[in-house]
């Protein structure tokens, strides 16, 4: 199949439009999310909490009027949402038959398999005491013999993170953070439980991979293209795998400027790829509200656009989530965002929501090299985007003091009071 070539400006926009973020958020409310997260494909979890935790950034920076409480409702209580995976992904329920054989099937580094085999009376102990007890977690199993591991500190808690992860429990609820499962069976209703046939499962889960990645390098695809584990795949095995979805038309190889080999996209997106290389923005695409030109986006440290280094493909940025890193190690801070203005990240901030307080607070804050502070345009789109978050953290002041320029710091100011929390 000929190679198509494209420039990095048309890949960015069109990686970006298919995620949602770009030109603005173009779905709102609790129905907005749902269509969101089946558009998007998956919304990475991640539980710390420093300015909303990561997948309510992700959220919000796709869904109008988005708040928190709108996913717990979806999650828990009209169950069109589900988390499922190693890494847990918040996926629709509309997606389960099309894993249900992956699920089944998933054990990284085999220690799913390991545990199992030295305790199944644990397992159906487990098992048991959820039919006749109903939803759990594990701090209804105190006690225990120590698991070593860092999914959980006791044994009992690693036997319902397995169950979970082969299906057999689903979650449920949480308590203080922590998770609540009760059965599938039970929690699930049986159209979604019935695995669909591979035939049509392989084609859908390629499909919305490619929906989340938008072009994808071999190694983003290769999820999709095998059924079971995240073992090692010989790269031989790989690329007939490639071969094959290329000559199965699910698969059109791309060749972007600039960027390091080939890459693939889903043959069906080409009308929108031509919309963005003739600078139009697809119909489809048409933001609710503003765009990011107008309110810059504070895009989520796990964000698909730019996290594990996507930010260097797509941006030509460089970023890092330095949580993890000791505090004089730091090159940016603990919780740093990247800030996307129009279709390009041009600045990065980090903030904090002191809950004591209710103040959300700009600790520090670096412009990318080609953005001026002098920019009126800019300062007003960065102060929308905080008064947003401010909203959306429920905080009922801004402290932009972090931003160093004073000509800055104070158009930021003037745009975040705008309308919404005092700010200082």
């Amino acid at each position: 199949m000929d190679r198509l070539r494209i420039d990095p400006t048309s890949a960015r926009r069109f990686v970006l439009g298919l995620q949602g973020l770009w030109p603005g958020r173009r779905w709102r409310g609790p129905a907005g999310l749902l269509a969101a997260v089946a558009e998007v494909g998956a919304v990475q979890v991640d539980p710390l909490d420093v300015v909303g935790r990561s997948h309510d950034l992700a959220l919000g920076s796709r869904v109008d009027g988005y708040r928190p409480e709108m996913l717990e409702r979806a999650l828990y209580r009209d169950r069109s949402l589900f988390e499922w995976g190693g890494t847990l992904q918040i996926r629709p329920i509309t997606e389960l038959p099309y894993l249900r054989a992956q699920i089944r099937a998933y054990d990284y580094l085999g220690r799913r398999a390991r545990f199992e085999r030295s305790h199944p009376a644990l397992l159906r102990r487990l098992l048991s005491e959820i039919d006749a007890r109903g939803p759990l977690g594990r701090r209804d199993f105190p006690g225990g013999a120590s698991s070593g591991g860092f999914r959980s500190d006791r044994e009992s808690g690693l036997a319902l993170y397995y169950l979970w992860l082969r299906g057999d429990l689903m979650i449920v609820g949480r308590e203080n953070g922590a998770h609540r499962y009760d059965l599938t069976e039970r929690a699930v209703p049986a159209r979604w439980r019935t695995p669909a046939p591979e035939e049509d499962a392989e084609p859908h889960r390629l499909a919305l991979a490619m929906r989340r990645f938008g072009l994808a390098n071999a190694v983003e695809m290769l999820p999709a293209l095998r059924s079971s584990t995240l073992r090692k795949v010989p790269a031989g095995a790989l690329r007939k795998a490639i071969e094959r979805e290329e000559k199965n038309g699910r698969l059109a190889p791309v060749e972007v400027d600039g960027w390091k080999g080939t890459h693939w996209m889903d043959p069906a997106s080409r009308p929108l790829l031509d919309a963005v290389r003739a600078g139009r923005v697809p119909e489809e695409w048409s933001p609710l509200s503003t765009t990011t030109d107008e309110e810059a986006t504070f895009l989520a440290p796990l964000e698909i656009v730019s996290a594990r280094g996507r930010a260097g493909r797509l941006f030509d940025f460089e970023y890092l989530w330095e949580v993890y890193k000791p505090a004089g190690q730091r090159r940016w801070g603990y919780y740093t965002l990247p800030i996307l203005y129009g279709d390009r990240l041009a600045a990065r901030a980090d903030l904090r929501y002191d809950r004591a307080t209710g103040v959300l607070r700009v600790l520090g804050f670096w412009l990318e090299t080609g953005t001026r502070p002098s920019d009126e345009r800019f300062a007003s789109a960065v102060g929308r985007g905080l008064r947003r978050l401010g909203g959306m953290t429920a905080a009922r002041r801004i402290d932009v003091g972090g931003v160093p320029s004073p000509r800055l710091r104070a158009r930021v100011r003037a745009s975040a009071r705008h309308g919404g929390a005092p700010v200082g």
